[in-house]
């Protein structure tokens, strides 16, 4: 309960950073400022911020962890590549309903400002919450072998290109479409896992 309590206060201070990032730019918002929109002290924004570009990322940080545990959830039996792409469907499902627009002038708020780094860690982070799970389901240890790094790095990758060209698109499909259309193309071409697994 505490956790489900976590994660919802961490998503009222993450919208709460990106409605302010469109009105304002990012340059412009104050860690002060998030806090007050989402109707909570500096003090308690700290409690589950160190930064106010971490705020803006959490979104992206939370859907990582959520891509582990869609892959745990899915069939014993379904061919791997299948469990990976409808592990990485199931965890941006949710962005369906993402408004191009909005996207667009995300963008421009923060195109100026060093987030470079945050962006860089929420990237890596679904990298490794994908690449567990891909090695737990193959029933080895992250270091046993380079598969499962090297399968979340070309998924993980195909789904950022999938996002950007949608977003940059007037395709009228949805976000989860493109993903899926993204994943299936490149599906024939991921490696395999290593024999005997």
């Amino acid at each position: 309960m505490r956790a489900n309590k976590v994660a919802a206060v961490r998503r009222v201070l993450s919208e709460a950073a990106l409605g302010l990032a469109v009105e304002r730019g990012w340059d412009n918002v104050r860690v002060e400022d998030i806090a007050a929109r989402a109707g909570m002290s500096t003090r308690s924004f700290n409690n589950y911020f160190r930064s106010k570009n971490e705020a803006l990322y959490a979104a992206d940080l939370d859907r990582s962890a959520a891509i582990r545990e869609q892959l745990r959830a899915r069939p014993a039996d379904e061919p791997l590549t299948q469990a990976v792409i409808n592990a990485m469907l199931a965890a941006f499902l949710a962005w369906d309903n993402l408004d191009r627009d909005l996207v667009t002038k995300v963008r421009l708020a923060v195109a100026t400002s060093p987030l470079g780094g945050e962006y860089l860690k929420a990237h890596a982070a679904r990298e490794t919450a994908l690449a567990e799970g891909i090695a737990e389901r193959l029933g080895m240890g992250l270091h046993d072998d380079i598969y499962p790094r090297l399968l979340a790095t070309m998924v993980v990758n195909a789904v950022r290109v999938a996002v950007e060209f949608w977003v940059d698109s007037s395709r009228a499909t949805s976000l989860s479409d493109a993903i899926r259309d993204t994943l299936e193309r490149i599906a024939p071409g991921l490696p395999g896992p290593p024999t005997g697994r």
